[in-house]
């Protein structure tokens, strides 16, 4: 967060010193266990015999812990392995300029089922953005052609007209959300199809294509010509086809208390043990049993195992028996959801009220600028960007430079953010889907493989991706857990 960067306090470094332990030293503060410890869980034995817990979680993300919860309630002595000192995966709560924020998963819609039954279940408080709320007029920027323009009224219907357009489709792609075989035939005719190359098929207007591009971009966290058009498609499908439910649901609602109440919560309840700063390095098979060797050289004894660790950090264990040769080429391929997320806090009230929006191409740094947070001295703002090379997020030069494209009279005066992409045990950001995965590898994700149970929340049905996602995994894994060991 310093103003001036030298080669020596940049991305690299930042995310040595602070990445997988905490940006800032800020995950020790904000989560539910505090670095280097393990905390007990409910004192019971384990059912199996000649094991040490009935089953083992790996990974502390929102599928892992909803696994584990859900194993204690099932009747399981159950344990978390966690790589970092801290839970919750890509999600991550913190603090900057006095207030919340969220440097990875934020968001949270009631067409979200499995989350939105989470907050019930515990009466979670949320809060809108940007906070606080209120209904105000917003103004566009849309960076085109070098220039940052305020579109009219009539731009503003052709660029809804071009959005509608754009995904025409989606609603016979994705008739059912949340079962793509259902309309499987029709995925696999797009399945080659990128964001850009969908783009391509229509007549747009150079600024229409912008904005477009723009949210295609931010949907996808990765450039259009990387993203999955059927993968973008599902997006639009999943609030219910209309740009009203998809914004609100993508960048409205969130917790109160940051999503680590959520985390804090399930551990409440499910009271599994958490062991946290505990890489695991093997996972093998024997017969009624799997034995798991931290990277410490520990090895613990279970009857089954979840795995819950990210997709891209598979490799990063060895699977014996092997897994899936399908499994370990898309990991190591990696899926395309690899952009930056920024926080802002720019000088002053906002000048002329209201709040603001910028949108340019997957070409440009930021493709989508959003105000987070007001307050009478300052505003926060939060920005996406599809590749992290296009801007070093902890250079607030740099930042500063990419919002004056958007908005002149913005004066950054710091900055913040996670280097997601450039931590071990995430590399990358929320998972979306290449250009022809679904063909090549739908059908080899999330199966599990004798006592090796799959509960990541980069795949499945509906909101894979999203937090949503990870709890629907999570306690999908758990009952087939439950039914593997009876």
């Amino acid at each position: 967060m310093n103003n001036q960067q030298s080669d020596g306090v940049s991305r690299r470094k930042f995310i040595q010193s602070a990445g997988v332990v905490g940006a800032a030293g800020a995950a020790v503060a904000a989560g539910a266990v505090s670095l280097g410890t393990a905390v007990a869980g409910e004192k019971r034995g384990a059912k199996n015999v000649d094991c040490d817990y009935d089953v083992v979680v790996i990974g502390g993300g929102f599928a892992g812990v909803t696994a584990a919860r859900d194993s204690m309630k099932n009747g399981y002595k159950t344990l978390v392995l966690e790589a970092r000192n801290r839970l919750g995966g890509r999600t991550f709560s913190s603090e900057f300029a006095g207030h919340k924020v969220e440097l990875g998963g934020t968001w949270i819609h009631w067409t979200q089922p499995f989350v939105w039954a989470e907050v019930q279940r515990y009466g979670l408080k949320l809060k809108e953005t940007p906070e606080p709320f209120v209904e105000e007029q917003q103004t566009v920027r849309i960076v085109h052609e070098g220039q940052s323009i305020e579109p009219q009224l009539e731009d503003l219907i052709g660029i809804s007209k071009a959005v509608k357009e754009y995904f025409g489709d989606a609603p016979k792609l994705w008739e059912r959300p949340y079962d793509a075989k259902h309309t499987w035939n029709e995925l696999l005719a797009v399945d080659s199809m990128s964001g850009a190359d969908r783009l391509n098929q229509l007549k747009l207007t150079p600024l229409q294509r912008s904005f477009v591009d723009a949210y295609v971009a931010g949907v996808a966290h990765t450039t259009s010509d990387r993203a999955s058009y059927a993968d973008v498609a599902r997006w639009w499908s999943l609030p219910g086809w209309n740009m009203t439910a998809f914004v609100d649901a993508a960048g409205r609602y969130s917790f109160k208390d940051g999503t680590i109440s959520l985390i804090n919560a399930m551990l409440d309840e499910g009271k599994p043990e958490v062991r946290l700063s505990t890489p695991v390095a093997k996972v093998e098979e024997q017969g009624n049993r799997v034995l798991i060797t931290t990277q410490g050289g520990e090895t613990i004894r279970a009857a089954a195992v979840i795995v819950a660790v990210p997709m891209n950090v598979l490799p990063r264990i060895a699977f014996t028996p092997a897994l899936d040769p399908a499994l370990v080429e898309a990991a190591k391929e990696k899926h395309s959801g690899s952009g930056i997320k920024v926080f802002m806090r720019t000088k002053g009230k906002l000048p002329g009220g209201g709040k603001r929006l910028g949108v340019a191409g997957s070409s440009h740094p930021l493709n989508l600028l959003v105000t987070y947070a007001k307050a009478e001295d300052h505003t926060i703002f939060v920005g996406f960007g599809a590749d992290p090379d296009k801007l070093d997020i902890q250079d607030r030069d740099a930042v500063q430079a990419v919002v004056r494209s958007f908005y002149p009279d913005l004066e950054v005066e710091e900055c913040y953010g996670y280097e997601w992409t450039l931590d071990p045990y995430a590399k990358g950001t929320y998972c979306s889907y290449k250009p022809n995965w679904l063909g090549k590898y739908y059908d080899h994700f999330q199966k599990d493989r004798g006592r090796v149970v799959f509960g990541q929340g980069d795949h499945g049905e509906g909101w894979r991706g999203f937090i949503d996602g990870a709890i629907s995994a999570g306690s999908q894994a758990a009952l087939r857990t439950r039914k593997l060991l009876g």
